[in-house]
């Protein structure tokens, strides 16, 4: 568990980005809407055509004889335990907090919240489930709240992205489906749905907005302070209000003083100076080293539920199964409110609001209002009377941050963006035999290895029982022959029952024709490892076996992400890059072995061996030409060393081999030399790192070792176009 929560936290920061860049756009007329709203009331600085849509819902609700909530105040934090008296319990009940559960005997790990808005859907951000396969091990964690015997633990129902999955970047919502029965037998029918209401006119600048969120993966909590309304974005699709959230917030429903559905929350806004993020102290926000609940944010982001309606009619989905779910979803958006009047925003314009109803609403004005107000809409004209029924006018929304100045740059603040992975398991091209001009073969395994490995027999069962798995081109190979799994720039052969590789083959090229995008590391996208989808998640070893309770254990690339960022400048570049952070190419190393300059006062003055070995090589292959076909692999079958870490024996590799080839010429047909090298990290490892070990060595000499030795050592036949290049023979 915990890679979820990596992720999410990742993509969190991009949209992050976008929404504050919407956040400066807006400044000007978000604090001339402030002022109208504190001289006025609320609802001054939204446009006539919403103001008229708002109003003709609320003397709808005053013709049904519907109470109109009155709104409390709680307390400071501002989110609190315990529903407010009201709707606020049963609007509560379909709100779940998205977590990765490992089953019996494990305790949930909370990354997200998302609700139901049908019986088999449920709503969430794009940047929580971006695909299906991100899907996978997710549940929906109903009833987790505290009471006052204590904290409940709720019920479990799988997502089932198989059986619905629809996602909008855009927007950044995702809706799932949802097993129907949960892991304890109950019905889902019992939690009841948020409905989504098509109209706008939900709510207006000033008015609070009520957030029903599982804030740090915790216990449901309710934001129902300090949470008004500032901004309402036509033409974007969002909402911006003061309310206070946490990571895990995402996904959250945002509703209005009825309790009615607005808007889904996303994100917030943090404070900036220039283009520095700034801490609650005032000083700089580091990404690498701060949390973002140290932000000082200035709103919240939410889109609108209209917005997402709206993208939902124009969406025709692959199945007739989802069609359908989508469909039935769609047949109740209607506002309940205005049965006979509502329509779909796309009749209505971008403001929604009916052009043909004369309204006459009995709500006073806000305090220094007009008596009348009169707005023309096209097509007719809507008067709004004051008098009659009193409404208590809310105070004036705070001041929440100073504006920012209209020139400050709206560029991306968070360089770090989510992994842009191939989604095509079917075509990826994998290691190159030819790369230097001579054919360098794949290793083979040691007889006495290969029914360890992954095989075709193996993939074609996985294949036949399981679903979402790619149908990759397997003609003509046997049963028993170990499966290659290809990605961008390398390929791999999986050890199934030590559930890492048993080596890799990977083509770097630091030449300067392969090197023109010009991005760095974390303009590609910071660590999102993710399962292979063409192995069982049971033969890749994950985040919670080891890397998560092991805190000094780094999840080690074997094929190098730098080595394999290279290509056409754009999506080409991206996918090599990212291919690199799948979980059947990680290996735990040690953080003072894998890092070159690792962080921690005890390591001062220390050198990582791998990482420093990978550095030096790097130049070397930049300065000699660039080119190069890299062997890898952990040794498995000795110096290994054997623990639980709560979810059963993991074996992991004390040393690690390489085996670097590199053409002597730039010839059509050049020469070849390899030189082997294998490095020991049982030192730094002796009680997850008691004992450091320093880089003493210089070129590596110690780590040289002939390759007839590596072969011996790993289990691994290396192809004899390689041996007979070895220079240390």
């Amino acid at each position: 568990m915990g890679q979820v929560l990596d992720r999410v936290r990742r993509a969190r920061q991009q949209v992050m980005s976008e929404a504050f860049a919407r956040w400066v756009e807006r400044w000007r007329k978000r604090e001339s809407g402030r002022t109208a709203v504190a001289t006025i009331g609320p609802g001054a600085a939204d446009t006539p055509a919403h103001r008229a849509a708002f109003w003709e819902r609320e003397t709808r609700r005053v013709t049904l004889g519907l109470a109109r909530a009155t709104e409390r105040r709680i307390g400071t934090w501002d989110p609190v335990f315990f529903p407010p008296p009201g709707p606020a319990r049963s609007r509560a009940t379909p709100v779940a907090r998205i977590v990765e559960w490992g089953g019996d005997g494990f305790q949930p790990l909370g990354v997200a919240t998302g609700f139901l808005v049908s019986p088999s859907l449920l709503l969430t951000n794009w940047h929580v489930i971006p695909d299906p396969s991100c899907a996978r091990g997710l549940y929906a964690n109903f009833g987790h709240e505290q009471t006052d015997r204590g904290t409940a633990a709720g019920s479990l129902f799988a997502l089932q992205a198989d059986r619905f999955f629809h996602a909008h970047e855009g927007l950044d919502f995702a809706l799932v489906g949802v097993a129907a029965v949960g892991a304890g037998g109950e019905p889902i029918e019992q939690l009841g749905t948020i409905r989504l209401i098509e109209t706008i006119g939900k709510i207006q600048t000033g008015d609070p907005m009520h957030i029903i969120q599982h804030p740090s993966g915790g216990p449901r909590q309710y934001a129902v302070t300090n949470n008004r309304l500032v901004d309402i974005l036509d033409p974007e699709g969002f909402l911006h209000y003061e309310s206070d959230t946490l990571r895990g917030s995402s996904g959250s429903p945002v509703l209005n003083r009825e309790w009615e559905l607005v808007a889904l929350h996303h994100c917030g806004v943090p404070a900036m100076r220039g283009e520095e993020i700034i801490r609650r102290d005032g000083t700089r926000w580091n990404p690498e080293t701060d949390d973002d609940e140290d932000i000082e944010w200035v709103a919240n982001e939410g889109a609108r539920v209209s917005f997402i309606v709206r993208a939902l009619r124009s969406t025709r989905l692959g199945t007739p199964e989802m069609q359908r779910f989508l469909d039935d979803l769609l047949a109740n958006v209607g506002d309940p409110l205005l049965p006979s009047t509502s329509d779909p925003l796309g009749t209505r314009g971008d403001e929604g609001a009916s052009s043909a109803v004369r309204v006459s609403a009995q709500f006073p004005p806000p305090e220094n209002a007009m008596a009348a107000n009169v707005f023309n809409i096209s097509g007719g004209t809507v008067t709004i009377n004051t008098g009659g029924t009193v409404i208590p006018t809310l105070p004036p929304a705070p001041l929440i941050a100073p504006p920012p100045s209209p020139e400050v740059s709206t560029r991306p603040i968070f360089i770090e963006k989510a992994q842009n992975f191939d989604p095509d398991y079917t075509k990826r091209p994998g290691y190159d035999p030819a790369f230097l001009g001579v054919d360098i073969p794949l290793p083979t395994v040691d007889p006495q290895h290969r029914t360890d490995l992954y095989t075709v027999a193996n993939y074609k069962e996985f294949l036949d029982t399981a679903r979402n798995v790619p149908d990759l081109d397997i003609n003509g190979l046997v049963d028993d022959a170990a499966l290659v799994l290809d990605y961008h720039r390398y390929s791999l052969v999986m050890n199934r029952e030590l559930r890492m590789a048993m080596f890799t083959a990977s083509n770097a090229d630091y030449s300067d024709e392969a090197r023109q995008d010009p991005r760095g590391r974390t303009a590609f996208g910071g660590e999102s490892w993710r399962l292979d989808p063409r192995v069982p998640k049971p033969f890749q070893l994950v985040n919670s076996d080891i890397y998560e309770p092991a805190r000094n254990l780094d999840r080690g690339h074997l094929v190098r992400r730098e080595d394999s960022a290279w290509g056409t400048p754009g999506l080409d570049t991206e996918f090599a890059n990212a291919d690199t952070y799948h979980w059947t190419n990680c290996t735990p190393q040690h953080e003072l072995f894998n890092q070159e300059h690792p962080d921690g006062p005890e390591y001062r003055g220390r050198t990582g061996i791998w990482g420093s070995f990978e550095g030096a090589l790097q130049a070397e292959l930049t300065n000699g030409g660039g080119q190069a076909t890299i062997l890898s692999g952990p040794v498995l079958y000795s110096d290994t060393r054997r623990e639980d870490f709560g979810r059963g024996d993991v074996v992991y590799p004390l040393k690690f081999w390489k085996v670097v080839v590199v053409p002597k010429s730039r010839g059509r047909r050049p020469e070849l030399a390899a030189y082997g090298f294998v490095f020991d990290q049982s030192r730094v490892i002796r009680e997850f790192g008691l004992a450091i070990e320093a880089l003493e060595l210089r070129r590596f000499a110690r780590q040289a070792k002939p390759l007839r030795e590596i072969q011996e050592l790993s289990g691994v036949i290396l192809p004899d176009v390689v041996l007979r290049a070895d220079q240390s023979a």
